[in-house]
């Protein structure tokens, strides 16, 4: 049985380039998982992304972001492809 794919997002008002928050649940045949605070980036002139969230750390002296979670390659896809589609809906519909 496929894991179906639910979402909430949320525009946000907050600091470019960041234009939305999304909690995703996933719905397995036996229980659900939910993902919250999945963002959503765009920069002007260029395509919005998304990202699962992560955890700003610093380690050597520099930035860098380390994942809450792990998903399939395939998962991931899907999970960030809904939250983009769902995101294009929203600012479409504005």
């Amino acid at each position: 049985m496929p894991i179906e794919i639910k979402l909430e997002l949320a525009l946000v008002n907050a600091t470019p380039p960041l234009r939305a928050l999304a909690d995703v649940t996933l719905c397995f045949p036996d229980g659900v998982v939910t993902i919250r605070r999945c963002a959503v980036f765009e920069k002007p002139g260029a395509p919005p992304w998304a990202s699962l969230p992560r955890l700003p750390i610093e380690k050597y002296g520099k930035r860098i972001f380390a994942p809450f979670i792990d998903l399939s390659r395939n998962l991931k896809q899907r999970v960030l492809g809904a939250v983009l589609d769902e995101y294009r809906r929203k600012i479409d519909a504005q």
